[in-house]
Parts: structure tokens; C-alpha cells; sequence
């Protein structure tokens, strides 16, 4: 609904002169709460939820009072509840021999299904949409902005093409990138990533899956079980088999595939291939424009109606095209592709009573890549109006009694979540990593809120992790955020709640003592079961416990990085004992770079720096992916400003990774 008003704005705007735009521009973002999308937005939230507030009052923030609720809401939650129906089975009989039944689980309302539209996207700034440049002039017209219910950030304004910073000066995409390589040139005739399907999809099968793993493991990953398979098939029939009806969906998995496979062999000019790497720059970023296109228009036209794409199609596509987005460096793509996930997940997958197997292992990858990705995400606005942060304030103070709201909503939030939110009980039960999840927890906590255990989830048998590791991932990015809120809050003079205050202090030492408590393998989900033939499994996991120590007393305590040396060494010593258990010849690895980022970014020796620059080039020479490129560029700079600080400022706070990257405006990926 927002999006609409702004269009409108825009298209307002878009008729006097230049001057007279740019002047209206500043005028409309001085007025905001503000400036920012998050704070307006949150505002509304905030003001919605009071329930001293008169039904009969107008809710009107922003410019010409765009964002008016006041006689749209009614209308809009029964539209959401006429057009938004639980996705029945395309195939019950298929379904149901490979389903899980909650028991008393209880269908989720669909009404309203965004509660809050304050969850979307924090690069969005009211400066960004109303301080449009002259060239874009399509974005008035696009038919993405005028659908209330759009799943996708539309990208048809962005040419898509592989970053130019991602790693090393010498980074071959970099160097690419400077060919200028037009739209036209991309998709014009002689460029066919279908020419190349069959032996992509063989390299990617044989040589990028195992590259791609998180950990090095020899399980069967969801890639070649679900993708895989579904990519041959829409491959066989959008070709030989001449098939007039292939799903947008499906086209965006096997474009998505191709990318990939193609911009690993980019990557990697050593790898046996008849073509150069310039010749597969063009094929990546063809086949990626194609997936992209494809996923949009799946997203407008197949996700209701007669042509209704099915929800598992479609979620395969949208993971592909995140993990191309890892391997290429695009993090903004990433953060679109990931937030369209999320609403195509909570509008189609979590609306089923009926959750099958194959749609819970793709819920597994997408939280393993939105939480490991948040954990790094520290572009949030974290600026909040005073009854906002009143309103975020009361929801940490004891009480009693649950509210009625409480007890009569057991369904799985509806909101799209950004983790800037924290739900808590008074016992902090959720933190009790040694008690079991109901089944209905366990299958609707797809960021994993609750870190209690659930006994059938499935990422020990994809990633060879335990769930709770991840689970404490996410509880810490979302305490971190919560804290970040109150400190700014505090520095621009609103007043905290002792009570408030207390409460998240005491919820910070709960959850240290059970990440510490975890990494030390003294809890049943922590122990670590190390077989002859999953060394390398072992040490991965190792590292990670590890560094999700450090991950802590970053976020959380902001402690000194040399109080956390023992824990860097932990790091350097499970990394390298993981690539000595890893013959030459295999073709796992090298994993995530996620632990060698988390020690790096606090190593102060020399020789402790040494060991990190060494593993960060190793890695990148197996896979050349930008996520170590990117993760040695930050290490770097992080190492140069502590240097410089520890010879002038020895008093003030260390200069960490969190700051570097608010400072350069960047997101790095390392799942």
C-alpha cells in the first residue's frame, strides 16, 4: 500500500523542473520520522498496536499523507483474507508419502499476512525513493509498485553484472567487469546459456556442490536432490522435448544453475574447459539476467491463480539465485532474493497444514542462508521514534500474567522478519537448549527464535551441524540489534526502563553462558560425534562453535580483541587441522568462510595474522568465490585501524569489524 503512495508521489514529482524535484524531495524526507522507511513504518506499527488508540483515529504519516490507514486497513486485511489460501498438494498422493502431520497443529489465519510492512528492507531510505536520478524514468509506470501484495523488489533497472570489489585487484571478475558489457550484448543471439546446459549441469553437479557445502561432508545436499533433478527435466523439456508448458519457476532454477556453474568456471581458469574465462563471464551473467527474469515473472503471475507455479519451483529458484549471488559477490541482490524467499515462504510454505519433506529441506537452506547471513547484516537503521521505543521497550518488562494476545496466538508470526525484534518470555525459556521444541515449533521457526531443540529437523543430516548452533547464531544477531536500538536510543536522550534494561542484561548472560556452555561440547546438542571419515565434518564444526564464541563477546560485550585470543587460536587450530584432514584429491571444501572471518577480524599477533592471510589464500585458490576476497579486504582494514588505535587511543573503543563495515556501507556473505 506504501509502495503505491510513493508511486504516486513519484509520479507527482516527476512534472516540474529539476530544481523544483529536488526541492520537494528534501521538503518530503525532512518531514519523516526521521528520514528513513524503518522509522515511519514502525511508527505506524507502534501506533496500530496501541490499544488506547480510537478505532475511529486517522494513522497518517509521511508526505501528502501517503501512508494513511485509517479507512484502508479494514479493507485491505479482508482483501488479504478473499485473495490468500492455504496451498493445497499439486500431487496429494505424491505428498502424502512424504509428509510430517503436526499433531493439534492448528491451519495459520492468513489475515493480515504482513502485519507489518516496517520488516521489509533497511537500504530503503524516504531520501532513496523520493531523490529519484533523471534517467529513471520507468520506475513511475512499473507495474511491480502498484500490486499491494508483490513478492519481489523489482531489479529490471539494474543491469545485474558481476561486482567489480569483491576480491583481490587481481580478481578476474573485476577485470572483466571493465569490458562494459551491454544489455544488448548479453542476450543477443550468439549468447546461449542452453548451448552449454548439459556439461554445466554435469559441473556443477560434480565440482560446485561439493564447493558450496558449508561444511566439508560428504552428505547428499539439497542441491542435488532438489535442484539438480528439477533443472534436467525443465532442460529436457524446454528442448528436445519441445514442452509448451514449463513454469516460469522451473526456468529460473535451470537459468540459476547455469549461472552458477558458469561463474565458478570464472573463478576458476584452471578447471578443463574447451572455452576461456571471458567466454563464461558472458554465459553467467546471460544465464543470470534470465534467471532473474524469470523469478520475477514467477513471482507476479505464478504464485496465485490458474497458473500457479509450485511453491517448491519457486523456492528452489529464489536459493539459487542466493547462492549465485554469494558466489558472485552481490550482496544486494542477495538481500532482495532473500527477502522475497521470506514472503514467498511465509505466504505459500508456512500456510500448509502439511509440511512434505522436500519443502523442509528448502526451508533448511534458506535459514541457514538468511541466519548466517544476518549475523553479519549491520546496515539496519537502528533510529526509532520515542513511542516506538517505548512500544519495543515494554514488550522486555516483566509481568505476571501472559496478555490475551498471548494466549490466543499460537500461530506462527506473520510478519516478515528483519531481526530487530526479539521475542522473550519472562523465563527466558526459550533459551533452553536441552529442552524439545513442540512439533509445531520446530516446523514453523524458520529463523530459529527458539533454541530449544527440535528432534527431527534435518540440518545435521544436510550441513552436519546442530540446529542449536544455528539457533544461537540467531539469538545473538537479535539481541545485538535489540542492544544496538537502546544505545542509540539512549545517546539521543530518550530514557530506558531500569526494568527494561535489566532484563536484556540478564538475557545477554543467560545466552553467554549457553553459547559457552554449547562451544565447550558439555550439552547433549554439543557434542560432537567425530567418525574416521568425518574429520574434516568435525574440525569444521569445531571452528564454528569457536568462533560463535567470538561471535558473542563481539556483538554482545564488545570486548577487547585481546581477551579473546585463546579463542582465535581455537579457530586457526580447528581450520588447519580440517584442511589436513582433506586429501588433495577431494573434492569438498573448503567450507564456509564464516569462522576464519569471525578469529581474523580479532587476531593481533603477527603470527596469528600470518595464519589467517595463509587459509584465507588457500581457500581462495580451491574455489576463488568472493566471499574470501571480500573477507580478506575487511580483515585488512580491520587490522590497519586497530593498529593505528593501539598507537593513539588506547582509551577508547577498539575499532572492530561491525564499524568498518556501517562505515563502507557493506554487507560481506560468508554462507
Amino acid at each position: 500500500m506504501c509502495l503505491v503512495g510513493l508511486a504516486a508521489i513519484f509520479i507527482q514529482v516527476h512534472g516540474p523542473g529539476k530544481k523544483s524535484r529536488l526541492s520537494m524531495s528534501t521538503a518530503l524526507g525532512s518531514d519523516l520520522v526521521l528520514g528513513s522507511i524503518d522509522a515511519s513504518l514502525a511508527e505506524v506499527d507502534s501506533r496500530l498496536r496501541d490499544p488506547e488508540r480510537s478505532l475511529n483515529s486517522d494513522i497518517v504519516i509521511g508526505p501528502f499523507a501517503v501512508l494513511d490507514f485509517s479507512s484502508a486497513l479494514q479493507s485491505s486485511e479482508q482483501r488479504l483474507v478473499r485473495e490468500i489460501e492455504p496451498n493445497k498438494s499439486d500431487n496429494p498422493a505424491v505428498e502424502a508419502s512424504e509428509t510430517i502431520a503436526p499433531e493439534k497443529l492448528q491451519e495459520p489465519s492468513p489475515s493480515p499476512i504482513f502485519d507489518s510492512l516496517s520488516h521489509i528492507d533497511d537500504f530503503l531510505h524516504w531520501s532513496d525513493l523520493l531523490s529519484f536520478g533523471l534517467d529513471q524514468k520507468d520506475l513511475a509506470t512499473n507495474g511491480a509498485l502498484s500490486m499491494p501484495n508483490d513478492l519481489l523488489f523489482d531489479m529490471s533497472q539494474e543491469m545485474g553484472l558481476l561486482p567489480v570489489d569483491s576480491n583481490h585487484s587481481d580478481d578476474l571478475l573485476q577485470s572483466f567487469t571493465t569490458q562494459q558489457a551491454t544489455p544488448a550484448e548479453l542476450t543477443s543471439g550468439d549468447i546461449d546459456a542452453l548451448k552449454d546446459a548439459p556439461a554445466l549441469l554435469r559441473h556443477f553437479q560434480d565440482v560446485v556442490i561439493p564447493h558450496i557445502m558449508a561444511i566439508p561432508c560428504r552428505q547428499k545436499s539439497p542441491w542435488k536432490i532438489l535442484n539438480v533433478p528439477a533443472a534436467v527435466v525443465t532442460y529436457s523439456d524446454s528442448t528436445f522435448l519441445g514442452t509448451e508448458t514449463v513454469s516460469q519457476a522451473k526456468l529460473a532454477n535451470l537459468y540459476g544453475l547455469l549461472a552458477c556453474s558458469a561463474v565458478h568456471l570464472v573463478l576458476n581458469p584452471s578447471t578443463t574447459s574447451p572455452n576461456p574465462p571471458e567466454y563464461w563471464w558472458k554465459i553467467a551473467n546471460h544465464a543470470y539476467l534470465q534467471a532473474r527474469d524469470h523469478m520475477q515473472a514467477s513471482l507476479r503471475s505464478e504464485t496465485q491463480g490458474l497458473k500457479k507455479a509450485k511453491y517448491k519451483d519457486q523456492l528452489m529458484a529464489v536459493c539459487i539465485l542466493i547462492q549465485y549471488t554469494i558466489m558472485s559477490g552481490q550482496q544486494q541482490h542477495a538481500r532482495y532474493f532473500m527477502i522475497d524467499a521470506e514472503r514467498l515462504l511465509r505466504l505459500r510454505g508456512l500456510s500448509k497444514t502439511r509440511i512434505s519433506k522436500k519443502a523442509r529441506l528448502l526451508h533448511h537452506v534458506y535459514t541457514w542462508l538468511r541466519i548466517v547471513g544476518e549475523s553479519t547484516f549491520v546496515l539496519h537503521d537502528y533510529n526509532i521514534s520515542s513511542s516506538s521505543f517505548e512500544a519495543l521497550g515494554s514488550r522486555f518488562r516483566s509481568r505476571c500474567t501472559p496478555s490475551l494476545e498471548e494466549m490466543g496466538n499460537n500461530e506462527p508470526n506473520p510478519r516478515l522478519d528483519d531481526f530487530l525484534r526479539l521475542e522473550t518470555q519472562n523465563s527466558d525459556s526459550d533459551l533452553n537448549i536441552d529442552e524439545p521444541k513442540d512439533q509445531a515449533s520446530g516446523l514453523y521457526d524458520i529463523h530459529l527464535q527458539d533454541s530449544r531443540s527440535y528432534p527431527e529437523t534435518l540440518y545435521k543430516q544436510i550441513y552436519g551441524i546442530p540446529e542449536t548452533w544455528l539457533s544461537l547464531v540467531s539469538q545473538t544477531t537479535r539481541l545485538a540489534n535489540v542492544l544496538e536500538t537502546f544505545r542509540i536510543a539512549r545517546e539521543a536522550g530518550q530514557i530506558v526502563n531500569f526494568e527494561t534494561w535489566e532484563t536484556l542484561q540478564r538475557r545477554s548472560t543467560r545466552l553467554e553462558n549457553m553459547i559457552c556452555s554449547f562451544s565447550l561440547g558439555r550439552t547433549r546438542a554439543g557434542v560432537l560425534e567425530l567418525h574416521a571419515d568425518s574429520k574434516p565434518h568435525g574440525h569444521m564444526v569445531a571452528a564454528l562453535n569457536a568462533a560463535l564464541v567470538i561471535f558473542f563477546y563481539r556483538r554482545i560485550r564488545q570486548t577487547h580483541p585481546a581477551a579473546l585470543q585463546g579463542h582465535v587460536d581455537s579457530v586457526i587450530a580447528a581450520l588447519q587441522a580440517c584442511t589436513a584432514a582433506l586429501s588433495q584429491d577431494d573434492p569438498t571444501g573448503p567450507g564456509t568462510a564464516w569462522p576464519l572471518f569471525m578469529a581474523g577480524c580479532e587476531a593481533m599477533s603477527m603470527a596469528r595474522r600470518e595464519a589467517i592471510m595463509s587459509m584465507l589464500d588457500s581457500a581462495s585458490s580451491v574455489c576463488g568465490f568472493a566471499a574470501f576476497g571480500t573477507a580478506r579486504n575487511i580483515i585488512t582494514e580491520v587490522w590497519r585501524k586497530q593498529d593505528e588505535h593501539m598507537t593513539a587511543n588506547r582509551g577508547e573503543s577498539m575499532p572492530s569489524w561491525v564499524e568498518i563495515l556501517k562505515q563502507g556501507q557493506t554487507w560481506p556473505l560468508f554462507c
